[in-house]
C-alpha cells in the first residue's frame, strides 16, 4: 500500500473510522488534498458501494472545511446548484459524493448539468488482490482477530472484486474468531469460504485442498 503524506486523521491504520490508502483510493485522494488547484469549486468522488467514499468525505470536511454532499445523485438539484455557486463565490470547496458521475449520473437541471460536466473526477476503483488483502487484514485487525500471516492473501484470491463481498468475508471470518477463539488458519479460513454461498472461493478447488 502507498505511503502518502496524510493530513491529521487520515492515517494508513488506527480506530474503527481510519481511512487505508491503498491502490484504489490513493490517486483521488491525492486528487482532493490538492483542492486548492482545483479548475473549478467542485469535485466529483465516485466510485462502489462500501469503498469508503463517506469516510472519506467526511475527512475532507474537517480538513478543508469544505461542504461534502453524499449521495449527490439523490439530492434535490436546485440545492446542488445553489451549493455550486456559493462554493465558487466563497472560494470554499464543494466535494460531491456519487456513484457514478455525469452522463451516467442523470441530470435534469440544465445549468446544473454543465457545471457538473466541468467538474474534475476522483475515481475510487474496484479493489484488486492486493487491496483486497490489505482491507481483509485490515478488518481483522480491526475487530482484534487474531491470524496467520498468509490468511489475507489467501482469502483475497478466493474473493470478488467488490467491497461489499469483501465485507462479508471479513464479517463471517470475525464471526469465526469470536466462535472458536481461535487465531484464523488458511484451513478455518478455507473452511469458512466453503461454507459460504455466492463467492468464488465456494466453487474452487483449491479450497478444497488439505481438508482431508
Amino acid at each position: 500500500m502507498s505511503q502518502l503524506p496524510l493530513p491529521m486523521g487520515w492515517s494508513q491504520r488506527g480506530g474503527r473510522n481510519s481511512l487505508l490508502i491503498h491502490g484504489a483510493n490513493a490517486a483521488a485522494i491525492a486528487l482532493l488534498r490538492s483542492w486548492p488547484r482545483w479548475p473549478s469549486p467542485c469535485t466529483l468522488l465516485v466510485g462502489p458501494a462500501r469503498s469508503g467514499r463517506s469516510l472519506i468525505g467526511d475527512l475532507f470536511a474537517t480538513e478543508t472545511g469544505g461542504t461534502v454532499v453524499d449521495d449527490a445523485d439523490r439530492a434535490p438539484e436546485e440545492r446542488l446548484f445553489n451549493l455550486w455557486n456559493d462554493a465558487r463565490d466563497a472560494g470554499t470547496p464543494l466535494l460531491l459524493i456519487a456513484r457514478e458521475a455525469v452522463p451516467v449520473w442523470q441530470v435534469a437541471l440544465p445549468d446544473l448539468r454543465t457545471r457538473l460536466a466541468t467538474a474534475t473526477i476522483a475515481r475510487i476503483e474496484a479493489p484488486d488482490e492486493a487491496v483486497s488483502a490489505a482491507l481483509i487484514a485490515q478488518g481483522l485487525e480491526l475487530a482484534g482477530s487474531a491470524f496467520a500471516p498468509d490468511v489475507p492473501e489467501f482469502v483475497a484470491r478466493r474473493t470478488p472484486r467488490c467491497y461489499e463481498d469483501i465485507e462479508a468475508v471479513i464479517a463471517r471470518l470475525n464471526a469465526l474468531s469470536l466462535a472458536s477463539g481461535q487465531k484464523i488458519s488458511v484451513g478455518s479460513a478455507r473452511q469458512a469460504l466453503c461454507n459460504e454461498t455466492g463467492l468464488d472461493g465456494a466453487n474452487d478447488h483449491d479450497l478444497r485442498e488439505g481438508m482431508d
